[in-house]
């Protein structure tokens, strides 16, 4: 028997999806992180517990570079990649550069170092991409170093994308937005977050800019 779905309920089945995808994808960022900080305190001591507290905003970078970087070489260990991604997150998430000195001398040591080139040179690409992106919604931040705490956008980039071609009405749009300031709250202000999703769903309506991915 052929089950109809009318347009509500299929809207309602995608909103469920999405909402379903959104939370994956804070867990997923969040797991990168703590693999990355539990590889490191493991195999070579180091330890930076605090970092665990931005878990999706670090793995929503450093995941994409994770991911890349292991579909590119292969014959890298997954604790070579950890003390790779380790300093691309003290790079750009810390101001403690005895800490990310003892990191790079440790990447030397173990012959790592041009991977890293590599593997820093592509986090760049990502942040300059990330910048243009929310450069052109118009926001307003007092630093550029404010921008970076917005890497947890990067993976969910697609899935706003989609949600921005759906015929979502305002109060549907409003519970996207809830789920995801659910997660965020802790960290940013739910009025920015609103106001930034809000102006990524009518961006993606009126162009096809997106944050290109890897």
């Amino acid at each position: 028997m052929d089950i109809i779905l009318t347009e509500s309920q299929y809207i309602k089945i995608l909103l469920e999806r999405n909402e379903s995808d959104i939370a994956q994808k804070f867990s997923d960022a969040k797991l990168a992180t703590k693999k990355i900080l539990s590889d490191v305190k493991k195999q070579f001591d180091l330890d930076f517990t605090f970092l665990g507290t931005w878990g999706s905003v670090i793995g929503g970078f450093v995941g994409p570079v994770s991911q890349y970087m292991s579909g590119k070489y292969p014959n890298l260990s997954e604790s070579d990649i950890s003390l790779i991604c380790f300093g691309i997150i003290l790079t750009f998430f810390s101001q403690n550069k005895e800490k990310l000195h003892k990191v790079l001398d440790l990447i030397k040591e173990k012959g790592l170092i041009t991977f890293f080139d590599r593997a820093i040179s592509k986090s760049y690409d990502l942040r300059e991409a990330l910048f243009n992106f929310l450069e052109s919604l118009n926001l307003t931040f007092s630093k550029v170093s404010n921008m970076i705490a917005y890497t947890f956008l990067v993976p969910l980039v697609p899935l706003i994308k989609d949600i921005s071609q759906m015929d979502l009405n305002q109060d549907q749009i409003d519970l996207i937005v809830m789920g995801i300031t659910h997660y965020t709250g802790a960290l940013f202000g739910s009025k920015m977050i609103t106001t930034l999703i809000k102006k990524m769903i009518d961006r993606f309506k009126s162009s096809d800019n997106e944050i290109e991915s890897y």
